[in-house]
């Protein structure tokens, strides 16, 4: 009875497997391999633009030695960039351009324009120098692209020259790592051409002091004051004048009346027409 045991233990074990084994075979029939498996990706559309291939100060020359030709994608292609190098070789940055940043039209002056600090002032514009020290530089915080009000201090009376003047340059940078304060001995400032007099005629007078501004200052319209309201009008009534009535005066005249030879009386009598 025993063996009878073990072989029918035997049988349904083997029986048991032969099914696993059909099982797995039918589920790994159902799974697709992986070369065959496509997976699709969504196309984005590409383009070429410029950008720059190093960091670029402010008067740079462009040249195909510090520019570079990159993919970029088509929807999100910068205002102004340009897609060959050759339509911006030799043009010159007006601004710092960092490596790997799109470069666009707004950052460049004008064809032809000079190399250095002469292709950042504006057109109109004029480029002066004044001396500094630590205390007129407010500490070397006078940056380019900051902004100062120049003040003159005459005979111990202080009155501001010019308000709101840009800062070119100080020393010979026209760009210095941000938020990192430099001493120099002159600031190079954008004026007009009667702001560039009025310093010149003002320097010899007194001395100077710069006031640093905050970049976002005078950018907007300053708030109106609220008008005053006005005192409530006190309803007052007319009198109405009638004009009197005007009476004639009565005319009169003397009569003379002699009586006897002595007494004369006058009396007067009303006309009666």
């Amino acid at each position: 009875m025993k063996q009878y045991g073990t072989m029918i233990a035997l049988a349904v074990a083997v029986i048991f497997g032969i099914i696993a084994v059909i099982l797995a075979n039918r589920w790994l029939s159902t799974q697709v391999p992986e070369d065959n498996v496509v997976i699709q990706r969504e196309q984005i559309p590409i383009t070429k633009i410029v950008v720059a291939g190093q960091d670029l100060d402010i008067g740079t020359k462009l040249t195909e030695q510090n520019l570079l030709l990159v993919d970029w994608p088509k929807a999100n292609v910068p205002k102004g960039a340009f897609e060959k190098v050759e339509d911006i070789s030799e043009r010159v940055t007006i601004n710092k351009v960092f490596a790997g940043v799109p470069i666009v039209a707004a950052e460049l002056a004008a064809p032809g324009s000079g190399v250095g600090l002469v292709a950042s002032i504006k057109p109109g514009m004029r480029a002066m120098a004044i001396r500094v020290n630590e205390v007129v530089g407010v500490a070397g915080f006078v940056l380019p692209n900051t902004f100062v009000d120049i003040i003159s201090v005459q005979n111990n009376v202080a009155q501001t020259v010019l308000k709101r003047v840009e800062v070119l340059a100080i020393a010979q940078q026209t760009f210095v790592e941000e938020g990192k304060a430099k001493i120099v001995s002159t600031v190079t400032l954008e004026l007009t051409p009667k702001q560039v007099l009025k310093i010149a005629e003002t320097v010899d007078k007194g001395s100077l002091t710069l006031a640093l501004l905050n970049p976002a200052e005078d950018m907007e319209e300053p708030p109106k004051p609220e008008p005053k309201p006005e005192p409530a009008k006190v309803a007052t009534q007319k009198r109405v004048y009638k004009p009197r009535p005007v009476v004639p005066q009565e005319s009169t005249y003397d009569v003379v009346m002699i009586k006897g030879t002595q007494s004369v009386e006058t009396v007067k009598l009303k006309n009666q027409n």
